[in-house]
């Protein structure tokens, strides 16, 4: 038996996403194929790194380092975002897990990574902290609320971003796109056109003068509600809670579930959607960060959302 983790330059989508789903063991994670080609190449614009771990050439479990951009101070940096770290059950090992670390850290390293981020599971938040020096950073609580009635306002657009040619959606999208200034992700027409190309899940688009909404469909332990994915400004605007109201109306509307979700932070709006559910409901998302840039003021996110994760 000889393991080996190495970057993988050609993935077999099909072999990982049942590696990933019987590594998991659980009925309610169920990886495809589709969904990981898309997400490893193109949900965030920019590719990733596949590590992978073998045992004599097999696959037995990897961790993607997805390419991302972090505005800070006005300064586009590199980031990764660490997803779908898995090891077959027959071949877990605290050294194996470490030696998966180390590459993580080695390949930033080499690329002259700044950012590291994560949103982990239970499993995934005491290893990064203590294997990769990730740092608790902000803990995304989660809002619901009720939206009974439609838009009062005509809205430039509100419908299925798949409804759109793509050069109407690349022009609907850019502008939005979010200013150097903004400390977040980087987002454009054509990176936002890319993350919302989802094969697995329908998107939604709501837009008013000065913002624009992106929801989604979602149904869990056999609740409906539409999931607020993500909001942005249009630059140098001052958006208002009545313009959140409108398009948060707007997309219960649209997907006929009044019952709606937003986790996130985004300091354009005046006001967050819904009120925060009790840590007994749901517990608040964490996103882990480390800077490997020594000396550098510490990051403030100003704007993380579930649309800037493969959480949606």
């Amino acid at each position: 038996m000889v393991i080996a983790v190495s970057e993988e330059q050609a993935v077999d989508y099909e072999l990982t996403a049942r590696i990933a789903t019987e590594a998991f063991g659980s009925n309610d994670v169920v990886f495809a194929a589709d969904r990981m080609k898309w997400l490893y190449e193109r949900g965030f614009g920019q590719g990733s790194i596949v590590l992978a771990a073998t045992d004599d050439d097999v696959k037995i479990g990897q961790v993607v380092l997805v390419r991302q951009t972090i505005q800070c101070g006005g300064e586009p940096c590199p980031a990764i975002q660490l997803v779908d770290l898995f090891v077959s059950k027959d071949h877990r090992s605290p050294q194996l897990i470490r030696r998966l670390y180390r590459e993580i850290e080695q390949r930033c390293l080499e690329r002259n990574v700044r950012f590291i981020l994560a949103m982990p599971n239970e499993n995934a938040k005491p290893l990064n902290a203590r294997l990769l020096k990730l740092e608790p950073r902000l803990w995304l609580s989660v809002r619901a609320g009720v939206a009974l009635i439609p838009p009062l306002s005509r809205l430039k657009y509100s419908g299925y971003l798949k409804s759109l040619t793509r050069e109407a959606a690349l022009d609907l999208l850019s502008a939005y796109g979010t200013p150097a200034g903004e400390n977040g992700l980087r987002w454009d027409g054509e990176l936002l056109f890319d993350r919302l190309s989802d094969p697995t899940c329908d998107y939604a688009v709501h837009a008013a003068a000065d913002l624009l909404l992106i929801s989604s469909s979602r149904r869990t332990r056999g609740i409906n509600y539409t999931l607020l994915c993500g909001f942005f400004a249009r630059p140098s605007a001052a958006v208002t809670s009545a313009a959140v109201r409108e398009l948060v109306r707007a997309a219960c509307h649209f997907w006929k579930r009044p019952l709606f979700v937003y986790a996130g932070v985004n300091d354009r709006l005046a006001t967050l959607p819904g009120i925060p559910l009790p840590a007994r409901l749901r517990s608040p998302m964490l996103v882990q960060l480390r800077d490997l840039a020594a000396g550098k003021p510490e990051l403030r996110l100003g704007r993380f959302q579930l649309i800037d994760s493969d959480f949606v």
